[in-house]
């Protein structure tokens, strides 16, 4: 594991850790300058800067920015300098000379932009900075996420559903939206004849191809995705900790009431948020708060059927607060009259333990 050299390490060590710190920039940014001496000034800054020597770093990265002044890389490093060195006029422009080069926001300048008050809070992450965090993240996914996060949001859901759901019910169609690498699956395969899954990252969509869970895999934009899907054709959808990249949760909702079938229930995990509205952490996730999530829901002409206060994975050792939420899709009144309620429904079930619904 990599943790910044101190004085007794011997130079060869210090040099193994930097030539470290060079090949993770390398894959994290996937580009380089074009221009060798540049690149090895950015080596130099980021091993400095893992070093805590903030001067040291900027005058490698100004000297790198000198050979390519276009290296929206070098930018986005630079940022991140004066930033940890508590300048933050010079770190805003250098975030925003990011920006201007990296128009897509694939290194994310716009949520530091955001997070430091410069800018207005976003209504999501940039697509390209989510795709590009969880290309590089898929291989080592599930290992960080279920052993050192102690990841348990489908776990979790999977629960919450079948406190409303008789385990044995099963339904023709259903939606895993930001699917990931196929955690929600595994837990929902069983009750689904239709397996569908869509998530931004090609990466992780390999990932959940290879466990042979779903009878389809997109990878798309999940708002984007839900425009060209048939009205009310799906039976039940999912979204584990898929919200927490998206403030706004308007557009979402609107697009899964369109396609679920009445009386179908669509169940998401998120952070919980303060006050009555969403709010972007330092850890680039967002939070909504309870009131915030019925608020939307009821405005998308969807009914909750539980909320539940949780704690759906751990960050430095401590709980992340969290809600489990399933929403349901109205049952006309025609149709309840007419005794055509989806199969296995319990009307009014709730979780004891549940917040009120």
């Amino acid at each position: 594991m990599f943790r910044p050299p101190h004085e007794t390490d011997p130079p060869d060590s210090v040099r193994r850790r930097r030539l470290f710190v060079r090949r993770r920039s390398e894959r994290a940014f996937n580009m380089t300058s074009g221009n060798s001496q540049a690149d090895r000034r950015l080596a130099f800054a980021l091993a400095l800067k893992a070093e805590g020597d903030y001067p040291g770093a900027a005058s490698a990265l100004e000297q790198a920015l000198e050979l390519a002044p276009d290296w929206a890389a070098a930018h986005f490093t630079l940022g991140e300098v004066r930033e940890a060195a508590c300048q933050r006029d010079a770190a805003i422009a250098a975030y925003a000379a990011c920006l201007v080069r990296d128009p897509e926001d694939e290194m994310g300048a716009s949520v530091r932009l955001a997070l430091m008050g410069a800018t207005p809070m976003p209504a999501a992450l940039p697509e390209a900075y989510v795709q590009t965090l969880f290309n590089q993240y898929a291989p080592a996914f599930e290992r960080s996420l279920l052993g050192n996060l102690s990841y348990r949001a489908p776990r979790q859901l999977g629960e919450a559903v079948e406190s409303l759901i008789p385990a044995e019910a099963r339904w023709a169609r259903v939606l895993d939206i930001g699917c990931g690498t196929g955690l929600a699956g595994e837990v929902f395969r069983g009750r689904a004849a239709w397996l569908e899954g869509v998530d931004l990252s090609a990466g992780m969509v390999a990932v959940a191809g290879r466990k042979k869970l779903y009878d389809r895999l997109e990878t798309a934009e999940a708002v984007g995705f839900l425009v060209d899907l048939a009205d009310a054709s799906y039976d039940f959808a999912v979204a584990a900790d898929v919200v927490i990249y998206m403030g706004d949760l308007a557009p979402l909702f609107a697009g899964v009431v369109r396609i679920l079938k009445p009386g179908a229930l669509f169940a998401l995990t998120t952070q919980r948020g303060e006050g009555e509205g969403y709010l972007l952490g330092g850890e680039h996730r967002f939070s909504h708060s309870v009131p915030y999530l019925r608020r939307v829901a009821a405005g998308a002409g969807l009914e909750v059927a539980l909320l539940r206060e949780a704690a759906c994975r751990t960050e430095k050792g401590r709980d992340v607060p969290s809600v489990v939420c399933v929403l349901r899709k109205p049952v006309p009144a025609k149709e309840i009259l007419a005794g055509s309620l989806p199969p296995g429904r319990r009307s009014g079930s709730r979780e004891p333990g549940s917040m009120p619904v």
